[in-house]
C-alpha cells in the first residue's frame, strides 16, 4: 500500500508543463527534466486525435512546399557576430549572477542582436532595392522568421534582464518579490 501511495505522490509532484508564454526553451528544459513515461502517468501527455494528426501533416506538407520556394528568404539568418564572450565578461560585474545565467544571457543577447541586424538589412532591401512583389514577399517571410527568433529568445531573456537591473539598482529582483507575495498570501 505504501508503494502505491508513494507512486501517486511522485506522479503528482510533477508540475504541469510550461505554457506558451514561457517560451520554447522552458518547454525543452521541462521535457528534458521529466521522462515521457512519468509525464504520461501524470496525465500531461495525450495521444493526438486523428484531426490533430491530419492538421499537423497538412501543416508540414505546406511548410515543405514553402521551403522549396523561399527564394531570397533562404539567405537568412545571415548575421553571425559573436559577442558572447564580451557580453559574458561584462556580466561578470553583476554580483551573485551564476556563470550559467551569465552565459545564457550573453548567448540570448547575441542571438537577438544578430537577428535584429538581419531585420534591418531585410528592411533596407525591401525599401531600397528594385524588387518584384514576389521577391518582397520572400523578404517579408525572412523578416517574419527573424521576428520569431527575437520573440522566442526575448520572452525568456526579459525576466533575467529585469532581475539584473533590479539587482544592480538595489531593488528586490522580481522573482523574489513574487516569492514574498506568495509567502504572505499563504500566511508565512
Amino acid at each position: 500500500m505504501k508503494t502505491h501511495n508513494a507512486k501517486r505522490r511522485s506522479i503528482r509532484a510533477i508540475p504541469p508543463p510550461p505554457g506558451p508564454e514561457e517560451g520554447d526553451e522552458a518547454l525543452v528544459a521541462y521535457l528534458h527534466k521529466y521522462p515521457s513515461e512519468e509525464l504520461e502517468k501524470a496525465g500531461y501527455l495525450q495521444e493526438a486525435t486523428p484531426e490533430e494528426i491530419r492538421d499537423l501533416e497538412q501543416s508540414v506538407e505546406h511548410d515543405m512546399k514553402r521551403q522549396k520556394v523561399k527564394g531570397l528568404a533562404k539567405e537568412y539568418p545571415k548575421a553571425n557576430y559573436d559577442r558572447c564572450s564580451q557580453l559574458a565578461d561584462l556580466l561578470k560585474h553583476v554580483p551573485d549572477l551564476k556563470t550559467s545565467d551569465r552565459k545564457a544571457i550573453a548567448h540570448s543577447l547575441n542571438v537577438i542582436a544578430n537577428k535584429v541586424c538581419d531585420m534591418d538589412e531585410i528592411m533596407r532591401r525591401i525599401l531600397n532595392e528594385n524588387r518584384s512583389m514576389t521577391q518582397i514577399a520572400e523578404l517579408l517571410l525572412a523578416f517574419d522568421e527573424m521576428i520569431n527568433y527575437v520573440r522566442s529568445y526575448g520572452q525568456n531573456l526579459s525576466p533575467k534582464l529585469y532581475d539584473v537591473f533590479d539587482h544592480l539598482k538595489g531593488l528586490l529582483p522580481t522573482n523574489q518579490v513574487q516569492n514574498r507575495t506568495k509567502s504572505s498570501r499563504n500566511g508565512t
